[in-house]
């Protein structure tokens, strides 16, 4: 896959389809591949810009502290190394914070924001898990890690129907996490707070929250919903905090369904 540098660090990305961008950003541990369900369906409209943070996937994953501003500039400068002036924004869990970040630094570049499975701030429960995610990878690397964290993950019907998939992305997991990478990533997560920021949001917003959702759960979509002036909640039944991955037909359709009506936002991009 291409590589683009951007503040010393090279991030791996991917470009597919035609239209207005749409960028989509990964959850804590995910690699751009963990897109690949929305990937055909959103090329029929758009042109989708998927990318690993620093730490994630096969971009650099540089020994120092992270921070999602940092992760937010990082994506600034990869949509200018692009030649993208503006784009559709969707984030996911550790990628809805992300999109948080950038949306309110780089407005002007903002078209659309989707936010799912997300917080506008880490509570006390939330940073509970995460530390103990960071702790079980010190203790036992990414397979403990992953084994910690996956019933706040997957709702309980997909854990049941799905454990062959389930298996095949814990050993995807393993293999393209290093533990240090992780911990930096989960540590930049937990100094997630936007709470006296986020009502500044002024794109057209989507929430999205999945039902069974044990990580993330209801209030934070609701708080985000409450605090961001005109923005939609969408919830999604039977659902859990991976919802592009557990529904993604019904994710896309909903996203898609968001996105288009605001694509005009992105036509007046010079």
């Amino acid at each position: 896959m291409p590589r683009v540098e951007v503040d010393s660090v090279s991030l791996d990305y991917e470009l597919s389809g035609n239209g207005p961008v749409v960028v989509l950003i990964n959850g804590l541990t995910m690699s751009l591949n963990g897109w690949v369900q929305q990937v055909e369906t959103f090329g029929q409209r758009y042109t989708v810009l998927r990318y690993d943070c620093r730490g994630q996937g096969n971009s650099d994953k540089p020994e120092a502290a992270y921070s999602q501003e940092m992760h937010a500039r990082d994506l600034k400068m990869l949509l200018d190394r692009l030649n993208i002036p503006k784009a559709h924004i969707v984030g996911l869990s550790n990628g809805g914070m992300i999109a948080q970040h950038f949306a309110l630094m780089y407005p002007e570049a903002t078209g659309a924001l989707v936010l799912v499975d997300t917080c506008s701030h880490v509570g006390i429960l939330l940073e509970l898990i995460v530390k103990s995610w960071i702790k079980a990878t010190e203790a036992g690397g990414n397979g403990l890690r992953y084994d910690v964290g996956l019933p706040t993950i997957f709702s309980e019907n997909f854990i049941r129907k799905n454990l062959e998939t389930i298996n095949a992305l814990r050993e995807v997991s393993i293999e393209m996490n290093t533990p240090e990478a992780v911990i930096n990533l989960a540590n930049a997560s937990i100094g997630h707070d936007l709470r006296k920021r986020v009502s500044e949001i002024d794109s057209p917003t989507l929430i999205v929250f999945g039902e069974e959702d044990i990580l993330t759960p209801f209030r934070y979509s609701k708080e985000l919903n409450e605090k961001i002036e005109g923005s939609r909640l969408a919830v999604m039944k039977e659902c859990g905090h991976a919802s592009p991955l557990e529904k993604p037909d019904e994710f896309n359709t909903l996203v898609m369904d968001f996105l288009k009506d605001h694509d005009s936002l992105l036509q007046t991009a010079v």
